[in-house]
């Protein structure tokens, strides 16, 4: 019989969850001191070589002028989303954050 064997890597670290309580309590006694904000990309277990698959609708026509563009261009639909997104995302992260 076969053995199912586990991936070691996940996409997600695993986090022991903690109780609220548990929080509060670990708090006791402590001085408040404001903590840096960690924006949720900065986030330690955020891994770069882990992709995210995110499904897209386009309309025919948009879907098209992609595809005509990675016929005639050194770019894939995929690369070349990907490319133009990423400048985009940046942009408005900074328009956001100041």
């Amino acid at each position: 019989m076969a053995e199912n064997k586990k991936s070691v890597l996940r996409s997600t670290p695993t986090i022991k969850k903690t109780s609220d309580l548990d929080k509060f309590a670990a708090a006791a006694g402590k001085d408040s001191v404001a903590v840096d904000k960690v924006y949720p990309w900065e986030d330690p277990r955020i891994r770069e070589d882990v992709k995210k698959n995110l499904p897209l609708r386009l309309p025919e026509p948009l879907y098209m002028k992609l595809k005509y563009i990675a016929d005639h261009t050194p770019y894939s639909m995929n690369s070349f989303i990907l490319e133009k997104l990423t400048e985009e995302i940046e942009e408005e992260i900074q328009s956001l954050l100041g």
